[in-house]
């Protein structure tokens, strides 16, 4: 598979953080509102780690 690059900025209804060494992912809804969370040592490991939750 190819490498895909994308520019997290850009990716609505998500709150990234940095907290010391880890990275939580927050889907958010259109106020704000936190709704599901994921974590992980890396965005790709915290975003895959939400996918998980959602399912």
């Amino acid at each position: 598979m190819s490498e895909c690059q994308i520019d997290i900025t850009q990716l609505s209804n998500l709150k990234i953080e940095h907290l010391d060494r880890e990275y939580i992912i927050t889907l958010v809804d259109g106020s704000n509102t936190e709704i599901l969370k994921g974590y992980g040592i890396s965005v790709v490991s915290a975003l895959n780690d939400l996918h998980n939750n959602l399912l």
